[in-house]
């Protein structure tokens, strides 16, 4: 992750310094240190499998023999790409990324926000997959300067506008409303009994509270 933030606003600077090839050499033996680290450090479906690892070192390792700099253009494109294999597997295989996450924040989360998480986790993967073939293709036929733009804030700010959407989506779905600003202009709007899965939801907050022993949300 930290690779594809900073990669397109240091790759020229590293390049001019340090060459491409001796720039790629450096960076296959991090990018191999990395997801060697990532194995143990993440579950194994969540971490880069031996298809995105090859990937990785094969585009690198092309950089290192051939001196051609288009090779770690692409490495923003295969971060995208691992995300969405990552993500993808997650959401078809159970366990979704957004699953753990969510039960992980909060243990007491009902077993019916599932569907949702992996619906989510599925467009999330998508977006990282068309990142990656706009990545790709600005690398290949665009100037460099859009490659960078896109690649270094462009994307971000894609992302940053639909992890917005995603949680006023997830507000107006599950309509459990605390005392903030936002919770207090969506509940005049949106109220929780106006909908089946919000008056579900809040049933079941009231229920588990009340079980454990915790005041009732005002």
């Amino acid at each position: 992750m930290v690779l594809a933030i900073v990669w397109p606003l240091v790759s020229d600077w590293l390049v001019e310094a340090l060459g491409v090839r001796a720039l790629a050499t450096a960076l296959l033996l991090v990018s191999a240190g990395s997801l060697t680290a990532a194995r143990s450090a993440v579950p194994s479906d969540l971490a880069p499998d031996r298809v995105d690892s090859a990937a990785l070192l094969g585009l690198v390792g092309a950089a290192a023999l051939s001196g051609e700099r288009l090779f770690l253009l692409l490495v923003p494109a295969w971060v995208q790409v691992a995300l969405f294999r990552v993500f993808r597997r997650s959401a078809s295989n159970g366990g979704s990324v957004f699953e753990r996450v969510a039960f992980a924040i909060q243990p007491y989360a009902p077993e019916f926000i599932r569907p949702y998480c992996r619906k989510s986790t599925a467009l999330w993967s998508w977006l990282f997959l068309a990142n990656a073939l706009a990545i790709a293709a600005l690398a290949l036929f665009a100037p460099i300067q859009l490659w960078r733009a896109f690649s270094s804030w462009i994307v971000w700010a894609v992302m940053l506008a639909l992890g917005a959407i995603d949680f006023v989506a997830r507000k107006l779905y599950f309509r459990i409303y605390r005392d903030g600003p936002l919770d207090r202009v969506l509940a005049r709007w949106f109220p929780a009994a106006n909908t089946a899965m919000g008056r579900r939801c809040n049933e079941y907050v009231r229920a588990k509270r009340l079980a454990l022993g915790r005041p009732p949300w005002r």
